[in-house]
């Protein structure tokens, strides 16, 4: 089926999967708050185009139970990003040079004010990804970026008072990294980044 396409009823559902119609209703209502369809009243319910950002919060709740899992995303975050941000040292457009700074400068305000606002940061990582201009990493790192917030939750304001303020503040050494073209010098600062909040989230969720 396609976005658009419209569901059979609730009472055709119901026969042709052998179950009650309050079955299917619920089922319905679970998918809908997902993201997944959408229902109208009286008209039924539709398939909604589906986005990266839409499986973002269905994911997280099944992948972020345990604290190996957060520490496999960041390496998995890791592993993926020092290699982007080399194409985006590359590739980076006026444009996207001027995205990567202000992102860097909304974080930086947040950190100096200890304002608690993880979207800053994100949006950060996602116009490093934007410069690479490849759509299939750029939509990688909208799902991991969304993964890394979910599983940052009540630690942030924890995080943000450790040496991992710092990190936020080298920011600015990674957009100049990719202005110049180095693409060395950013991959090793991103790297640098991830690998201090890998041991802060470890120090913050140690027993």
């Amino acid at each position: 089926m396609a976005p658009g396409d419209q569901l059979l009823p609730e009472r055709q559902l119901s026969e042709k999967l052998g179950v009650s119609r309050s079955a299917v209703r619920e089922a319905l209502c679970v998918l809908d708050s997902m993201g997944l369809v959408e229902i109208t009243p009286g008209g039924g319910a539709c398939i909604k185009k589906i986005g990266v950002e839409s499986i973002v919060g269905p994911l997280a709740s099944i992948m972020l139970k345990e604290k190996e899992t957060v520490l496999d995303l960041l390496e998995a975050l890791k592993i993926i990003e020092v290699g982007m941000i080399k194409l985006a040292a590359e590739r980076a457009s006026k444009s996207d040079l001027y995205q990567i700074r202000e992102a860097a400068i909304e974080v930086y305000n947040d950190v100096a004010n200890n304002r608690d606002d993880d979207e800053t940061d994100v949006n950060f990582h996602l116009a490093i990804a934007r410069a690479t201009q490849n759509s299939v990493l750029f939509n990688i790192m909208t799902m991991l970026s969304g993964l890394m917030k979910e599983a940052y939750g009540l630690s942030r304001k924890e995080l943000l008072q450790g040496p991992i303020k710092i990190c936020y503040y080298q920011n600015f050494e990674i957009y100049e990294a990719i202005k110049n073209n180095d693409a060395e010098l950013a991959a090793k600062l991103i790297e640098d980044h991830l690998q201090m909040a890998t041991c802060e989230i470890k120090r913050v969720n140690k027993p």
